[in-house]
């Protein structure tokens, strides 16, 4: 029996979150959910963009206009933004005209700025942003990452806990930042007229691709590859780290770069996971007690411990990252294995007795846990529902 997707329900939980300041990150306001999370809302957003919903394309632009008129005097993108809407504050926050601003707790978010350089990128691209206020705001993101970068090596060094995964324990040369960033830089080279960024972007590809693929078997990789066909997640001086980070690899694919070791990536994971009838985790393999990493998973958490085996980011399944793995597979012409994501997904979703848009799900039960009514979640359906389309949307100007 056909199982389809809940993307009604998944585009009007977006447009109930999209307010006149920007798109919340859920409905509910435990742990400042009820904030303007700059990663959560330019996602959502971009899914708004790319399907032609006006609602959420318009709190995309008001997700970017907060971040660019809260910006850091050295360039810096918030974290979140918790503020009130139309006079009446949601539930945890505060009046619309004194909101708080957060740009990281333990560390940055450096994923911010480069969530915001794509948000900018693709709606200027589409016509609906006017680039006059934006321009210098793009700019001092892109000197401040070029002065994160240091060492001329077209890489960011990233400290634990500085993207999405703000609470798994890996740091350095991390991939997803170094797409995030490549993306960005290609993105808005032809919209500012900024061909020096274009250059910059090639040149983010071309170490990823040199420096992020392993020969099968090396030793200085721990945990052991699962498949040398993925890119190590991260590295840094004293660690190799070879755990398959999914939200890297799948937006790797979908920002076109690593073109040459991609088809074997996607292969990799439709082999490892889709064929086998399951979901790709956030992180793979996941890290149990009396692992070497396990001491460091245990101790850094900010709201109580949620990174057991199989939960959070320790091998959490995330409807997000499906739906960038969706669209990825869609670029690289996949149809089988994206059919294969989608079915998987749908029963999965129709085993459950009740779904909230939590956001994740436990990597061996399928529970959802985590919190609910997330635009995260949502976010995820709409780009797997809709891959093929967003797919063409993205890489056809």
């Amino acid at each position: 029996m056909k199982v389809d997707l809940p993307t009604d329900a998944a585009i009007t939980l977006l447009r109930a979150l999209t307010g006149p300041h920007g798109i919340r990150a859920s409905r509910s306001a435990v742990t400042n959910y009820g904030a303007i999370f700059a990663r959560d809302a330019i996602m959502a957003g971009i899914a708004g963009l790319l399907r032609g919903d006006a609602t959420v394309t318009d709190g995309l632009v008001a997700t970017l206009t907060l971040l660019r008129t809260h910006q850091g005097a050295a360039g810096q993108i918030a974290s979140n933004i918790r503020v009130g809407t139309s006079g009446r504050p949601e539930v945890g926050a505060i009046a619309a005209d004194s909101p708080v601003v957060s740009f990281g707790t333990l560390a940055p978010r450096i994923d911010s700025a480069t969530w915001y350089l794509v948000g900018v990128g693709l709606v200027l691209r589409a016509g609906r942003l006017d680039s006059a206020p934006f321009a210098e705001s793009v700019r001092q993101v892109v000197r401040l990452l070029d002065g994160i970068e240091y060492n001329g090596q077209h890489l960011l060094s990233v400290p634990a806990g500085g993207n999405w995964a703000d609470e798994y324990p890996f740091d350095g040369y991390i991939m997803y930042d170094q797409v995030l960033r490549a993306w960005g830089l290609s993105l808005l080279a032809s919209e500012l007229k900024e061909p020096a960024w274009a250059t910059k972007a090639r040149q983010i590809d071309e170490v990823l691709t040199r420096r992020f693929w392993r020969a099968s078997g090396d030793p200085s990789v721990t945990p052991p590859q699962l498949d040398p066909r993925f890119p190590i997640c991260a590295f840094s001086p004293i660690r190799v780290n070879g755990h398959a980070d999914l939200a890297g690899m799948a937006l790797l694919a979908v920002a076109g770069l690593a073109a040459t070791q991609v088809p074997a990536m996607l292969e990799a994971i439709d082999h490892h996971w889709l064929r086998a009838g399951t979901l790709p985790p956030a992180f793979s393999p996941v890290i149990t007690e009396g692992d070497p990493e396990w001491d460091a998973l245990a101790r850094y958490h900010l709201h109580g411990f949620r990174n057991r085996p199989h939960e959070y980011h320790n091998g959490g399944i995330w409807p997000i990252w499906l739906g960038w793995l969706g669209v990825a597979l869609a670029r690289y012409q996949r149809p089988d294995a994206l059919a294969r994501l989608r079915s998987i997904t749908a029963r999965r979703l129709a085993s459950l007795s009740t779904f909230d848009f939590e956001e994740y799900f436990h990597g061996e039960s399928g529970l959802p846990l985590g919190t609910p009514g997330m635009a995260y979640t949502a976010t995820g359906l709409l780009l797997l529902a809709n891959a093929e389309s967003m797919a063409n949307a993205l890489v056809t100007p």
